[in-house]
């Protein structure tokens, strides 16, 4: 029986290629460069001419000047459990079972580690991470049994980060949530995904008093790529698509089965 995870991985392969859908972008003195979408469950993006992956500790920089032949020029340790990376502008943000990290990418392409914050925890959660200038939203679940994340323990929230002081990120406060997994964001509206919950829709403009908007529970969402007033949802049965050009009717357009 072929793994919904399976799925889950051509789906993000096939997002990190819709580059020319990203709205974020960064300039340095290389010049303006493109984002590769990705979920937050990503391990892997690209940021103009460079590619990074994260495997289990650290976070590996390729140059795609030449895309026939990738380059790679760095590699650095983070640490332990290390689960997605998400970019935004020049920045990547790690997010690890032990904590959240922040590196700012250098004019040359290379990395380097503005700030890390430790979660605390006795166990090991997972934790997707998407962030805009102000905030950045992590979800943390338990995981499975005997998996890699968490085990018997029970963390299932979310939390918010303050990230304007990108070097001292500070935590502002924590929602309960029933198994938040991954999470996308697009201004003020945060789309997490709640397994057995399903997806729910957040205006987060105010951090301390986000209100749901809408919930879609008839499925176990996993993970969210929001795309202009274009939603991509991958959840254990379907990949569903939902247009959100008006916030008060998000409404379902398709969705493309997934045979297991």
């Amino acid at each position: 029986m072929k793994s919904i995870f399976q799925y889950i991985f051509l789906f993000l392969i096939g997002s990190l290629l819709v580059s020319s859908c990203s709205a974020d972008s960064f300039s340095s003195e290389t010049g303006a460069t493109d984002t590769g979408v990705a979920g937050s469950y990503a391990r892997f993006i690209t940021v103009g001419d460079y590619l990074y992956i994260v495997d289990n500790s650290s976070i590996q920089t390729f140059s795609l000047a030449d895309a026939s032949l990738p380059e790679k020029t760095n590699t650095q340790e983070i640490g332990s459990q290390i689960e997605s990376i998400f970019n935004y502008q020049d920045k990547l943000f790690v997010g690890s079972g032990s904590g959240l990290y922040i590196y700012t990418i250098a004019s040359n392409g290379v990395p380097s580690q503005t700030a890390a914050y430790d979660y605390s925890f006795p166990i090991l959660p997972c934790d997707p991470v998407v962030a805009n200038d102000t905030y950045a939203y992590v979800t943390l679940h338990d995981g499975d049994i005997g998996g890699a994340c968490g085990g018997e323990n029970i963390v299932n929230e979310l939390k918010i980060f303050d990230v304007s002081d990108i070097t001292d990120p500070q935590e502002l406060i924590t929602y309960p949530m029933q198994r938040p997994k991954g999470l996308g964001l697009d201004g003020n509206i945060l789309f997490l995904c709640d397994d057995w919950a399903g997806l729910k829709i957040f205006d987060v403009s105010d951090p301390y008093n986000i209100e749901l908007i809408n919930q879609f529970d008839s499925f176990q969402a996993f993970d969210v790529i929001p795309l202009n007033g274009l939603l991509l949802c991958v959840a254990t049965d379907n990949i569903y698509q939902f247009d959100y050009t008006d916030i008060n009717n998000i409404h379902e357009l398709s969705r493309i089965p997934i045979q297991l």
